[in-house]
């Protein structure tokens, strides 16, 4: 075989990795900033239930209720006013009349029903208490 005596180097059959390491990286770092961004909810410590609630929906609608006090609907904080007048406009024209209900461990039972009360008094049909799994 005839070879030009210009191209006496070889081609370079192997694989350079460090670009796609240095991609794989930033896509790593990318998704460890995003991801709690993309938590749909306010934090709070839910109960342990060895049966808990898991929202039927991909989207459910959640009250949250946190430790300090604090009422949200999905990360939008509430009052109590605003909260009755958001759940009645919300479910006005829904078939699905669930809401889910975050609440603190902290939180006390008695503020629990009386939230759970105010919806059911709003027309909302199926209320749900959110837990976490126990583990044992």
């Amino acid at each position: 075989m005839f070879r030009h005596p210009r191209s006496r180097s070889s081609l370079n059959s192997n694989i350079n990795v460090t670009p796609m390491a240095d991609v794989m990286l930033v896509l790593l770092i990318i998704f460890m900033i995003t991801t709690p961004m993309l938590q749909d909810s306010v934090t709070v410590k839910l109960p342990k239930s060895t049966y808990p609630e898991k929202p039927d929906t991909k989207e459910p609608f959640t009250l949250s209720l946190t430790r300090e006090g604090y009422m949200y609907l999905g990360r939008i904080p509430v009052t109590e006013q605003k909260m009755e007048q958001a759940l009645s406009e919300y479910f006005a024209n829904r078939s699905d009349k669930s809401l889910f209900i975050r609440a603190d461990q902290a939180v006390d039972y008695g503020k629990v029903v009386h939230i759970v009360n105010e919806c059911r008094k709003l027309g909302v049909r199926r209320v749900a208490l959110m837990t976490e799994k126990e583990t044992h």
